[in-house]
């Protein structure tokens, strides 16, 4: 009797297994359209594991159509969407190297760069993908001068600027405060030539100042200590500047 029950139990487990594997290859996709129109769905419905399996599908086994190298592109969004940034990062580059003749180059470039910026670590690390970001913008706004992205293009190479920057003032200040003002100015020369001065932080300007007074380029130093005495810095970096202006007369 324990026999014939393990026997049964068996045919059903391989009848059940069966039937699945039916259901399965009846919900697999018979053309290239109706798998990517399902992988968007997904996509849309914010179901980024799913999409992402399915436009994987639709590489692999529509290879050469259009919708294969639409999946490729969608992909790259699927990850960007879900914010794993260093694989659309990956992905978007695929894309764009391997169907660069297909229509979602303007965005993927512009996203290419948005990935290499979200991924980059903080402006006190290594900024390898900060300046490839703002390669690639550049290279973007070169191709696609009249971008409807462009304002988010202009905007994101501000943000490079003031990552950079913040990287540049951190080396700065770490002279400025052990008196070693020749080399704080070597980076503050460097923001001063590529940095907005009216981006800067008041502290920062004032100190460039500074630096600059003590390597004995007076006229220099007035000049930057009027223009924070008479701008919108903070007011007690503008009685700093005062200050140190009143001394130079």
């Amino acid at each position: 009797m324990m026999r014939l029950r393990r026997f049964t139990f068996i045919l059903l487990f391989f009848a059940a297994a069966g039937c699945t594997k039916r259901a399965q290859l009846q919900n697999v996709p018979r053309d290239a359209q109706q798998a990517i129109d399902r992988a968007t769905a997904s996509l849309e419905a914010k179901l980024y594991k799913e999409a992402e399996e399915q436009f994987t599908f639709v590489i692999f086994n529509f290879p050469g159509s259009r919708q294969a190298s639409d999946a490729q592109y969608y992909l790259a969004e699927t990850y960007f969407r879900s914010k794993d940034y260093i694989q659309a990062q990956s992905e978007f580059d695929f894309y764009l190297r391997n169907f660069p003749n297909a229509r979602f180059q303007e965005e993927a470039t512009y996203k290419l760069a948005v990935s290499y910026l979200r991924s980059a670590p903080s402006h006190v690390r290594d900024q390898v993908r900060a300046l490839k970001a703002r390669e690639t913008i550049d290279q973007f706004l070169e191709s696609y001068p009249d971008s409807p992205f462009r304002p988010e293009a202009e905007q994101l190479l501000g943000d490079i600027a003031e990552r950079l920057a913040l990287r540049e003032f951190d080396a700065a200040r770490i002279y400025y405060t052990s008196g070693e003002y020749k080399s704080a100015l070597i980076y503050y020369h460097y923001v001063n030539g590529t940095y907005p001065a009216d981006r800067w932080p008041g502290i920062e300007r004032y100190r460039f100042a500074v630096s600059l007074l003590e390597t004995a380029d007076t006229a220099k130093a007035r000049e930057v200590l009027m223009e924070i005495a008479t701008g919108s810095s903070e007011e007690t970096v503008k009685k700093l500047a005062r200050g140190a202006l009143a001394r130079t007369d």
